[in-house]
């Protein structure tokens, strides 16, 4: 049994737990509690995190390779979840490595206690001291969460290092040197030699605007900032949608300095097509392969 999902990055979705909590900005209108188990239960962010003992095998069941999304609905790194609990669903992660498991937490502190404790109780499955079909990433919103938790994300054992800027709510810069002294993927140190070396630890880049009844705007020149970072360092980029409320701000000299946001109006209500975005937003690369535009 599969789980539908509409995520353009992933293939399906496995959700061995269910339920969340709050912890920043990006939380306010998570999606969550929009989905129809959620709805249906009256359940909401902060009621207390589900363990489905029953769904820790559902990937054993697939022979098709598949971008597998681990908890759509909840934070497998949740201060909630059993660090045993988490190891039964590495442990289905590593008797799978034809599928490749996609996981993101606002909690990088608790992801690089588990992953570290992972690593000290099971060598099998790993190579050079992480998973190799495993991609561990971190949701960031703004530059105060990019700065909190990438710096965590880089000490933390992983194949593939990813971030998730969604729902982006303000400029994000990834050219920073407050990454420097932060260990690589070998365990070792080493200086930065330009802007973009920091960037270059990452492996992967998702990001979008907020979506829902009570998204908040979004600025395309933040998107397009990533984009040409992401570009220039040669970091894969995923442009995932524009958001609900997306617009393009601009500056008019004349008669006097103004600045002026134009809205875009689009069909689709997620700002989730393509072919309505301008043309240097449709970017959509996975790590390891070619990017398709």
């Amino acid at each position: 049994m599969a789980d539908k999902t509409s995520i353009q990055w992933t293939d399906t979705t496995w959700n061995p737990t269910t339920g969340c909590s709050r912890v920043s900005e990006g939380c306010r209108s998570c999606y969550i509690e929009r989905t129809p188990p959620f709805r249906m239960e009256g359940r909401k962010l902060g009621d207390p995190v589900q363990l489905h003992h029953d769904r820790l095998d559902i990937p054993l069941h697939w022979k098709k390779p598949r971008r597998v999304f681990v908890n759509s609905l909840s934070d497998l790194f949740h201060e909630d979840v059993p660090f045993d609990f988490i190891h039964w669903v590495f442990s289905t992660i590593r008797q799978t490595p034809q599928h490749t498991y996609q996981i993101l937490t606002k909690r990088p502190a608790r992801m690089l206690e588990v992953m570290n404790l992972i690593r000290s109780k099971e060598l099998m499955g790993w190579a050079n001291g992480f998973y190799t079909h495993v991609w561990l990433g971190v949701s960031v919103e703004d530059q105060k969460t990019a700065d909190e938790r990438i710096p965590i994300l880089l000490q933390t054992p992983a194949a593939v290092r990813w971030i998730s800027a969604e729902p982006l709510l303000g400029p994000v810069s990834l050219r920073w040197a407050a990454w420097d002294g932060w260990k690589d993927k070998d365990g070792g140190r080493r200086p930065f030699v330009n802007e973009y070396d920091g960037l270059r630890m990452l492996d992967w880049v998702v990001v979008g605007g907020e979506s829902g009844p009570k998204a908040r705007p979004t600025d395309l020149a933040h998107i397009r900032a990533i984009v040409e970072q992401c570009k220039a360092a040669g970091v894969p980029v995923f442009v995932k949608q524009l958001g609900a409320k997306p617009y393009e701000g601009r500056e008019r000299r004349y008669p006097e300095p103004m600045n002026i946001k134009f809205p875009l109006q689009l069909k689709d209500k997620k700002g989730g097509d393509p072919d309505e975005w301008p043309a240097d937003l449709r970017v959509r690369q996975f790590p390891h392969e070619g990017g398709t535009s």
